[in-house]
């Protein structure tokens, strides 16, 4: 057939259609998906009006849509037709129109079983609601409803058991290339794609690996797509009750608040040149699960959540028992300084004792106050005597619970000195009987350990007898004294769990020392047992960073420096006994407090070698502490007496004195940071807690009253306030 031939059979059928052909237009109601399908229906439509005759015979192709398929449209509501709700007029597309002419094989497997809609490109709109109404006599209750309703009479699509395909090649679409070049070394193009090589290099398997990238996020239509394959029988579903309530939510959103991120491989593991068996790799901290294994008490009650609980929920309890002691610990009850009865008797009330089934009868052997949180105090059960067998305990209080402690660690070997570290306040360095020194992180209710040393990193085998934390040269170290008179520095580090380093071992001094004179003692024999003397106590300098205070069991203190390893820089003999503790006034940098064994408390100053004040005691004064907010006031504790000190005052007995009943020793004594409370532990494994009131209102000029306290002190000795007066840093410090 031409094209003239044919565009007039064309014009022809489109003046005089066929008779056999008839189309039911759509009303006005038809729905959104019968508009959004109008532009497949309309070519359907227009094929069926006209005919195609060549050379006297209808070649008119026939209709590819099956009349015996049941439309989706007539049967199913679903939202793809827009809400539509009146019925939808059927077309008679679906016409099979007889023909007289034979279909061949070719003919037969190229039929196509499909719709006149593309599932496929169907839009749904899943913000509309896609249920029916329904009666309760027409669906059972309890069957939940469908997101759309799939008739049970009319049978599902099915497909012809035999399917012939046809298959072309189309033209290869490349979607990506990257071509290959060769270039001879040397040239500018071999240059450039060297230099492509090397920074892919870099970028995949280098240290570009590792950059920082920053991915991007664009908004995009939200569209709930479907296919064919998606429409198929339903599951089953019934309606549950179900009930979440304010606790549950919040559980549910602070376990997703508390899911662990992925961590950056460890950079120091992966690009040192050193054997990887000698690094030792970041630990992977693994997010706790906050999600409750049971619903049974033997499920949750060693759960961080349920202890926590019942933690906070000791902590209201015991507020209500100690209400009127936790106001007068907080300072929220003060006594009236104008009050016409007023008398400085120095009263020491009592608040709370610490103690609990398991401290009982265990002796104290260190405390240390949290520099963070000064109401968490971590207390150290040892053995206060050679012959006394007690295993290790710390034990963790919180003044707002006196009644049991919140953190209870048991170990081996028993405990003889703890300190917290101001940089990590949740670090507890501890140090034990056999020489070992831990790290502990207090925030676990089991045993946690940061670091811990080894026996071949640390050469000490004899108890530590004090430990504190000290920065030098900007990275923090553990500082230990030892029985064997060593004083060690521990520090944390990746390539090991502990090491230790030396910084000076005390040896013992002979000749005439200066400070107290005491009795030569009477020598039987020309070599001495033991060369090196127990460091008991240490403290730093306040001015100096380098600069140290040790005191040992010959009753000697030796001023140090981090600088000289082998020997001290000056030391004088403070008591005819061991030295327990000392001290610096808070008012006076230069003023030292020691106390020591032969019953006595001494008063020192930096600069003279003479002591400056002698406070006698009855028995061995193992702690002594200065007022941080009166600055001539001390307090005391020897044997089983507690005693308060005021230099203005008087100083050959104390202003006060507080006698503890039984058999018990008192060997610890602090203030706390307010001056108005004051902590007392002793033997028996107990933390008593006392308000001292009606004591003298503190000074204006402290450095002022403490220095004519010393001078009047020293109106007896005239050399010594002669030669206190002609100190020149003295002056300038405190005579301006």
């Amino acid at each position: 057939m031409s094209v003239n031939e044919m565009s007039e059979a064309q014009d022809q059928s489109q003046i005089t259609p066929t008779s056999d052909q008839k189309l039911t237009m759509s009303e006005s109601s038809q729905t959104t998906l019968y508009k959004m399908s109008k532009g497949t229906i309309s070519l359907m439509e227009k094929r069926q009006m006209y005919r195609v005759i060549d050379d006297g015979m209808d070649v008119t192709p026939d209709n590819i849509v099956d009349p015996e398929y049941v439309l989706m449209e007539e049967t199913h509501t679903h939202a793809a037709f827009g809400g539509r709700t009146d019925k939808v007029i059927k077309s008679d597309i679906g016409l099979k129109v007889s023909k007289s002419k034979s279909k061949t094989t070719v003919e037969v497997a190229m039929k196509v079983y499909t719709t006149t809609i593309s599932l496929d490109d169907i839009y749904i709109d899943h913000t509309k609601d896609t249920g029916e109404s329904f009666s309760k006599d027409e669906i059972d209750l309890e069957i939940a409803p469908s997101a759309f309703y799939m008739p049970v009479k009319k049978p599902i699509m099915e497909y012809p058991e035999e399917i012939f395909v046809v298959l072309k090649e189309t033209d290869t679409e490349f979607l990506f290339e990257l071509p290959s070049f060769s270039y001879e070394r040397g040239t500018v193009e071999a240059n450039i794609v060297e230099e492509q090589n090397n920074y892919y290099q870099y970028i995949t398997v280098g240290k570009g690996r590792n950059r920082k990238m920053v991915t991007e996020e664009t908004q995009t239509k939200e569209c709930v797509s479907q296919s064919r394959h998606t429409i198929a029988t339903r599951p089953k579903k019934k309606n549950a009750i179900s009930f979440a309530s304010l606790w549950d939510m919040h559980d549910t959103y602070a376990q997703l608040a508390k899911e662990a991120k992925d961590e950056e491989p460890d950079e120091m593991v992966m690009y040192q040149s050193v054997e990887p068996k000698l690094l030792r790799k970041k630990k992977k901290v693994v997010g706790e699960a906050t999600e409750l294994r049971g619903k049974s008490y033997k499920d949750i009650c060693n759960t961080q959540a349920f202890l926590d609980a019942v933690l906070l929920t000791e902590r209201v309890l015991a507020t209500m028992q100690f209400a009127n002691a936790q106001k007068k610990f907080r300072g929220l009850v003060q006594f009236n300084p104008l009050a016409l009865d007023l008398q400085y008797v120095y009263t020491l009330k009592p608040l709370w004792t610490l103690e609990c089934n398991e401290t009982s009868g265990r002796p104290i052997t260190g405390i240390s106050f949290n520099p963070r949180n000064s109401n968490i105090a971590a207390v150290a059960h040892g053995k206060f005597t050679f012959a006394e067998t007690f295993d290790g305990l710390i034990s963790i209080w919180c003044t707002k619970n006196p009644c049991v402690p919140e953190r209870l660690y048991r170990f081996e070997h028993p405990v003889t000195a703890v300190a917290f570290s101001e940089k990590n306040p949740n670090w507890l360095a501890c140090g034990f009987h056999n020489g070992d020194v831990l790290i502990l992180d207090i925030t676990s209710y089991s045993i946690k350990t940061v670091a811990k040393s080894k026996r071949d990193t640390n050469p000490c085998f004899e108890p530590i007898w004090h430990i504190n934390w000290h920065f030098i040269d900007s990275i923090q170290f553990v500082i230990t004294t030892c029985q064997d008179g060593r004083i060690n520095r521990f520090r944390s580090t990746k390539t090991h769990d502990f090491i230790c380093s030396p910084i000076m071992r005390m040896a013992t001094v002979e000749g005439q020392l200066k400070g107290l004179e005491t009795a030569k003692a009477c020598v039987n024999v020309d070599v001495p047992i033991i060369r090196h003397p127990a460091v008991l106590c240490m403290k730093w300098h306040s001015e100096i960073d380098h600069i140290y205070f040790v005191g040992t069991d010959e009753g000697c203190i030796y001023k140090c420096s981090t600088h000289y390893s082998n020997q001290h820089i000056e030391v004088i003999r403070a008591h005819a006994g061991p030295v327990f503790n000392m001290t610096f006034s808070p008012f006076l940098e230069r003023l030292l407090v020691t106390c020591g064994a032969d019953n006595a408390i001494r008063l020192w100053l930096e600069e003279l070698d003479d002591v400056i004040m002698t406070l006698n005691c009855p028995a061995a004064v193992y702690d002594v502490a200065f007022c941080p907010v009166n600055s001539t006031v001390l307090i005391s504790v020897s044997g089983n007496v507690l005693s308060i000190w005021d230099l203005r005052r008087k100083n050959h007995i104390p202003c006060a004195e507080y006698k503890f009943p039984g058999n018990v020793v008192l060997n610890f004594v602090k203030f706390s940071k307010s001056g108005d409370n004051v902590f007392v532990g002793d033997t028996l494994g107990r933390v008593h807690t006392f308000h001292l009131e009606d004591t003298p209102i503190p000074p204006f000029y402290q450095h002022k009253i403490l220095d004519e306290a010393i001078k009047k002190a020293l109106c007896t000795r005239p050399q010594l306030l002669k030669q206190l007066q002609k100190i020149e840093k003295y002056k300038e410090r405190h005579y301006k």
